[in-house]
Formats: structure tokens, C-alpha cells, sequence
């Protein structure tokens, strides 16, 4: 991983909101920054270099797959523990260094993409040109910097503090620091970012970069991160402080006027809706790939549809057929949704057009119809001809003719979205007492799915009797019902499992879910292993702690013993 010795520049096409976008690095020979920044072409071109970079932090499909994998929302969808997703569904691999059983390339991918912006703000601090310029491009590094470092620290903790170029990143000395400082590293990243990026979509700033609404966003959620982490247990022990700030942030999104929720949700997803869905109304943050040879979304091929390199030629989603033209991109899918959360929608929700689980394709000559039947409990193929232990999710398949030509998805993907912005508001408000804004946000994304509103009395009587759920009051039951909301809304999008952690649902949910359906005998679900607590950290790679020599692993995890019924026994 050794560094670069000139300046590695990125060249997107003609236009990124077009269905082809180069993201291809070239070479430079090493310039003088004050000769080599001469227009804005040049320092967009080392720009695009640190956002193919987190394009990568992404794009690495394990950490998506493992991210739903520790959930319930997530199922093993092949045979034979693919990519060890078995064993990470059953907390298998704690408080050991195992690499196949950690979110390994999390931190090697974001350190690399921390050492990029580096480099970037580096050469912007010391090159001549307009001081707005050098701001805005300055305050892209740092955003993108800043969702580095907070990628790292909801996963590992602490983390080094680099400021500086890394020539080597094979032989480092940087100590950890606190989580707190971490964090305040992060928290200034991202205010540069808000006070010098434009809203956007401006003219003359391409609508896909780093904008002010982006970096707000992500201050919204990770205060309310940190306001969570810093309470003992559920929504009454968060800080109330950091809640406030957390508001204040989403309330600046909102009010923008630059964001709104896409009327149909199916239309949110290049697969429903081709072209049109990038970059659309309700998109934030979003990474731009294409079916171009090393610019492929590869997320899909482990938390997606089907269990082989099956084409489908036609999927029936929300009672109507989508034909795909006969293909698309490959579908080589570790872990899918849980049978458990793909039950737990209403007939009538409008987010189960992504949910798929009927199609017809054809296979060695032959026409298919294929059904996921719940009663096969997994079994690949089962009594209907289903190819997957679960059903699919089709947020990031590519069914274009350029997909099924290359073999790639060329679908962008939204790393954050204004439903999360209203799901974020309506919880902190239900944490702060004011309940009809709660409701009233909640409903917001809930209704856009096409059902009845949420009332507190509603929801008292959907999860009263859930053991999954502690329910009280209508505070609890409106808090229960926003976090359900968030596991229908953003299922494979490697959200529900921070929210979890956070409110102190995870040991007892995937505990839960696990124990259930391997007393069932589902297969490829596994006797959970460890329950995890909402302290739980991953381990350092251990390639990472031997490139630097200041670094300190992780102590052992403890689990939480309020759920040790849930665990594997003799």
C-alpha cells in the first residue's frame, strides 16, 4: 500500500448524470501545485481521486453484507458459509483476529481515502487560485474525510488522527486517539464542509459533489449517534444536549427547500426506474458508478437477488411484472433479506417493489417461474423454484442493456437520503417530547409507502405484545414504530445495523431472530455464538496494527447478558 509518488487524478465523463460515467484514474507526473491547478477542470480532476476513493470504502461488498448480516435483517442465502456469512449471522467471529469474520476493509479502504484528502488539501492550501475556489474544493476533501473517519468510528472506535500526506502506509506511527476526539475531528470536518460548500445542484457545481445539505445531514446523524452512545440504553437515557444539536441540523435540511421525498419509491432505484433515478429529489449523498470496466457497482453481488448467475428476464414486484430485458448484472448474493423482516410488511407497503420474490428467467434452455415460499424454510430451489434461501432486494441491480452486455451494475448508490434526514427528526423529537412532530415526520416517509398514518394509539397495538419491543407508554410505542420504520425503509442500505447498535436493539433483535429460525432448522442459519452488547466494537485488522506500531487493538467484547437465552447452548 505503498504511497504514490505523483499525483493520482481521476477523469469523469462528459456529464455524471448520465447513464455512463467514467471514473478512471490516470497518472500525473508530479507538478508544482501552483502551476498544475491552473483551471477548474485540473482541480476537479484531483478531486475525483478521493471520491473514487470512498466510492471504494462502499463498494467493497463484504462491508454491506456483513453490516445486514448482523442483523435480522439480513439472511445466509447460499450454501456452503459464502464469504463466512454464516458465521458472521451467528456472532461467530469475537474477540479473535479472524479477517473473514471482521469489517477488514473498512479501515484499510477509508484510512487509504483519509490519506487522498490529504494529499488533496495539501496541494489546494499551497496552489494559487480563486480563495471561493479553493474553499469549496478543500471543503469536498474534508467532507469526504469526515465520512472516513465516521465510518471507522462507529465500527472500531478511536482512531488515529492523520492531518498530514502518508508516504508509507505500511509503516505508520499514529497512537490512537479517543473516541471523543475522534469525533471532534469529525465534527470539524464536517462544519468546514457546511460553511464552504454550496447548497445543491447550484449552477456551475454538479449536483452529485459534496454540498452544504450533505454535510448537515451527516452532522444530524452523528450527533444523534453520539447522543445515543452516550446513554446507557434506549431513547430515554440519550443526551439531551446533543439531541438539540442534532435537531438544529436536520431542521437546516428541511428547511433548505433543496430536498424532497420521491412521490413513488420504486421510481427512487435505477433498477425501477433506469437513468431517471440518479441523482433524484430526495438523494443527499450519492456515489456515481457505471458498467465501465472497473467502475461497477459490486454491492449487489452480496446483498441482492438470486444465488447463482441467474438472468432474470421478468420479476413480479408489488403484483406487477418487471421485465428486465433478459438480464442484467451478476447476482453472485451471500446474504439477502430475513425471511423474518420480509414478513413483517404490510401487503399494501409499496417499498416490497424492491422485495422480490416470484420471477421468470431462463436457464439452460428452459422457462422458469420461480416463487419464494416462506415454508420451504430456505431450502435452495425449495417446492416452487426459488434460487436463494431468502427473498431478493433489488436497490442496487442494474437491468440495463449496458449491465447485461458487460455483466456489471452500473447503478449509482445513495449513501444518504432525505428519508433518513425525516426519520432522524422524528426520533430525536420523540426523544425530546414533542410527539406530533415525531408522528408528523414519521408519517411523512411511512405514507410515501403507500399506508394508513401512525398514531401512538396504533402503535401501542402493534407492539405490545412484541418481546422484541419494551412498551410503556406512547413514547415507547412511537419510538418502536420510527425504528421499525427505519428497518422497512432502508433495508440493504447498511443503515439498521448502526441504528441497532445504538439504541440498544441489537443483541436482543438478532438474538432473537437468529434463535428463532435456527430452532426452525432455516437453512444456513447457524446457533448464535456471542451476543452482542451496545458497546460492541470490531476488531483492528491485524494488517493494520502491524503497519502501525502505535496502534492498539480493541479490548474483549462482553456480551449482553440480558439476552444469553438467545445463545447457542450444549
Amino acid at each position: 500500500m505503498k504511497f504514490y509518488q505523483y499525483i493520482i487524478t481521476g477523469v469523469f465523463g462528459a456529464a455524471m448524470l448520465s447513464s455512463c460515467t467514467d471514473l478512471t484514474e490516470h497518472p500525473y507526473t508530479f507538478v508544482d501545485p501552483s502551476s498544475y491547478y491552473e483551471n477548474e477542470d485540473q482541480l476537479n480532476s484531483a478531486l475525483n481521486t478521493v471520491y473514487n476513493s470512498m466510492r471504494s470504502v462502499y463498494n467493497d461488498g463484504g462491508t454491506f453484507m456483513r453490516l445486514e448480516g448482523c442483523t435480522d435483517y439480513g439472511q445466509p442465502n447460499r450454501e456452503g458459509n459464502k464469504n463466512n456469512i454464516n458465521d458472521i449471522n451467528a456472532w461467530k467471529y469475537q474477540n479473535q483476529e479472524n479477517n473473514a469474520g471482521t469489517f477488514t476493509a473498512v479501515w484499510t479502504k477509508a484510512m487509504a481515502c483519509i490519506n487522498r484528502a490529504n494529499n488533496v488539501i495539501a496541494q489546494f492550501e499551497s496552489a494559487t487560485m480563486d480563495e471561493t475556489v479553493r474553499k469549496r474544493a478543500i471543503g469536498q476533501a474534508r467532507f469526504l474525510r469526515g465520512l472516513s473517519y465516521y465510518w471507522i468510528a462507529r465500527i472500531y472506535g478511536g482512531a488515529p488522527i492523520i492531518k498530514t500526506v502518508t508516504k508509507d502506509l505500511d509503516n505508520l506511527s499514529f497512537p490512537r486517539a479517543t473516541i471523543d476526539e475522534t469525533y471532534a475531528f469529525i465534527i470539524e470536518d464536517f462544519e468546514y464542509a457546511e460553511e464552504n460548500l454550496p447548497v445543491r445542484g447550484i449552477s456551475g457545481y454538479d449536483v452529485w459533489r459534496a454540498s452544504k445539505g450533505a454535510a448537515q445531514a451527516y452532522l444530524a446523524n452523528l450527533y444523534l449517534y453520539r447522543a445515543s452512545m452516550a446513554g446507557t440504553g434506549g431513547y430515554k437515557t440519550f443526551d439531551k444536549t446533543l439531541l438539540e444539536k442534532a435537531k438544529s441540523y436536520c431542521e437546516k435540511v428541511i428547511s433548505s427547500g433543496a430536498y424532497s421525498l420521491e412521490p413513488d419509491f420504486g421510481n427512487l432505484w435505477c433498477s425501477l426506474n433506469g437513468d431517471k433515478a440518479r441523482n433524484n429529489q430526495e438523494s443527499i449523498f450519492e456515489l456515481q458508478f457505471s458498467t465501465l470496466n472497473g467502475q461497477q457497482n459490486g454491492m449487489h453481488q452480496n446483498f441482492g437477488m438470486f444465488a447463482d448467475s441467474t438472468y432474470p428476464e421478468e420479476f413480479v414486484s408489488f403484483g406487477k411484472t418487471i421485465s428486465t430485458g433478459g438480464g442484467g448484472s451478476y447476482y453472485y448474493l451471500r446474504t439477502g433479506p430475513s425471511a423474518e423482516a420480509w414478513q413483517s410488511y404490510d401487503a399494501a407497503d409499496e417499498r416490497l417493489k424492491v422485495l422480490i420474490s416470484e420471477g421468470t428467467y431462463s436457464k439452460g434452455g428452459n422457462t422458469v417461474h420461480c416463487k419464494y415460499n416462506i415454508d420451504d424454510k430456505g431450502s435452495l430451489n425449495g417446492s416452487e423454484g426459488w434460487g436463494s434461501c431468502c427473498p431478493g432486494n433489488i436497490k442496487v441491480h442494474d437491468f440495463s442493456t449496458a449491465a447485461r452486455q458487460a455483466l456489471r451494475s452500473g447503478n449509482n448508490f445513495m449513501a444518504m437520503r432525505y428519508a433518513q434526514v425525516l426519520l432522524d427528526y422524528a426520533e430525536i423529537q420523540n426523544c425530546l417530547g414533542n410527539q406530533p412532530a415525531a408522528l408528523e415526520n414519521l408519517n411523512k416517509v411511512h405514507q410515501r409507502a403507500g399506508l394508513t398514518a401512525v398514531t401512538a394509539a396504533s402503535a401501542m397495538e402493534k407492539f405490545k405484545d412484541d418481546e422484541r419491543a419494551d412498551i410503556s407508554s406512547d413514547a415507547d410505542a412511537v419510538d418502536e414504530a420510527i425504528f421499525v420504520e427505519r428497518g422497512w425503509e432502508f433495508i440493504g442500505e447498511g443503515v439498521i445495523y448502526f441504528d441497532e447498535l445504538r439504541t440498544d436493539r441489537l443483541g436482543k433483535r438478532v438474538g432473537y431472530f437468529v434463535h428463532k429460525y435456527n430452532t426452525m432448522k432455516f437453512n444456513q442459519v447457524l446457533p448464535l455464538e456471542f451476543v452482542p452488547s451496545k458497546t460492541h466494537l470490531w476488531w483492528i485488522p491485524k494488517s493494520d496494527l502491524s503497519a502501525n506500531s502505535d496502534l492498539v487493538q480493541n479490548p474483549q467484547n462482553q456480551e449482553d447478558s440480558r439476552y444469553l437465552k438467545y445463545k447457542a447452548t450444549e
